[in-house]
């Protein structure tokens, strides 16, 4: 269950070292002829359709979450205290790709873990970690809405960029440990399936070590955030309906800003709630059940770049400034191939005038001036 659960597939994981190897000699002797072409037809399958099926949510949310922390660091009016904490989001969200994902494809398509002992600790510590560390951070970005909403002018006191980067350092640093059991007992074991086969799975030294840290990781990676979440969205979203039908007149500008950060963060904690819901209530061992589990825990990565995109006006914004600046530059640099002797007199005088941007920081070069966002507060 929880972490467990999830990668247990990915890195061989299951019971106890004494009963899964009881489980596979009866199972080996129990099958006939039918059973292995059942079982290896099935696997046949799931070595093709899998790492396809993975390879959509790596590839869209790895350039999804890469492109949310460029457009951050680009663009100064978006280093915000909210995204500030959609970044550290963002970057758990593409580590837990990058670490999970590959290796989870490779276990379905080859028949035994090839990676060797340290790889086989590493994977599975920063699978935890970036778990762990995603859901802290959703926590936190809950508890900061609240806070926002209903407390205003109190949080302001707490709620400053430089507490926000010392916040996300601690969540990462309380991940970074809270995660060291999974490094310390994962080991490669070797079992007869068909043959002797390399697993990378846990060994922890007791049955109360296993279940301690089972129940550990469920409360802390969904039982916890789904109350944390619950109750500060759901005081969060009284507070601005009834904060709506006191109004009168039109809400001002800010008040939309508020209201759609308040929605991008919800669409945010919902979508992680439901595509981790069926890890921690089906079966993770049952068939084809398995690989949909997965699919939606990475679904979840890839689809959080695509709310902030709908909901925040800002992101949407300094994303058309890139693709804009990308084809004029383009265009620029096709002029200049196809017009040679004019090119080299351009690109003087373009450097004539980098000199004088400090002078005149408002009076920038290129087709396509950089346009500020219309409000600076939010995503």
């Amino acid at each position: 269950m929880g972490i467990q659960l999830a990668v247990q597939f990915i890195l061989g994981e299951g019971l106890g070292e004494k009963e899964t190897q009881a489980n596979v000699l009866s199972m080996g002797d129990e099958q006939g002829n039918d059973g292995v072409s059942e079982d290896t037809l099935r696997m046949t399958m799931d070595a093709y359709v899998a790492p396809v099926l993975f390879s959509i949510p790596l590839l869209v949310g790895a350039t999804g979450n890469a492109l949310v922390i460029y457009v951050v660091a680009r663009f100064s009016e978006m280093r915000t205290v909210t995204n500030y904490y959609i970044v550290n989001l963002a970057i758990t969200d593409l580590s837990f790709l990058l670490c999970c994902v590959p290796f989870s494809a490779a276990n379905y398509a080859l028949p035994s873990w090839i990676f060797g002992r340290v790889l086989c600790k590493l994977i599975n510590y920063l699978m935890q970690v970036t778990t762990q560390a995603t859901c802290i951070t959703l926590c936190i970005m809950s508890v900061d809405r609240f806070c926002a909403i209903v407390y205003p002018l109190r949080s302001l006191r707490f709620r400053r960029k430089r507490v926000a980067v010392i916040v996300n350092a601690i969540t990462w640093l309380v991940s970074f440990l809270t995660a060291i059991p999974v490094c310390i007992f994962h080991d490669l074991t070797r079992f007869n399936w068909y043959g002797f086969r390399t697993y990378c799975r846990p060994a922890w030294p007791s049955k109360a070590w296993e279940d301690g840290y089972m129940i550990f990781t469920i409360a802390f990676t969904y039982v916890l955030p789904l109350i944390i979440c619950s109750v500060t969205c759901s005081l969060v979203v009284k507070r601005l309906h009834s904060r709506f039908r006191r109004s009168e007149s039109r809400p001002q500008h800010h008040e939309v800003q508020t209201r759609r950060i308040t929605r991008m963060v919800v669409g945010v904690v919902i979508v992680f709630l439901v595509c981790w819901l069926p890890n921690h209530v089906i079966n993770i061992d049952s068939g084809p059940f398995q690989m949909v589990a997965l699919f939606l825990i990475y679904c979840n990565c890839a689809l959080n770049p695509f709310i902030y995109t709908l909901i925040g006006e800002n992101f949407r914004n300094c994303l058309k400034q890139i693709v804009s600046r990308t084809s004029s530059n383009s265009s620029s640099q096709s002029t200049k191939l196809s017009h040679p002797g004019f090119g080299f007199r351009k690109s003087n005088e373009s450097a004539k005038d980098l000199k004088n941007i400090d002078a005149s920081p408002n009076d920038r070069i290129g087709p396509d001036p950089p346009v500020a966002p219309k409000e600076s507060t939010v995503l």
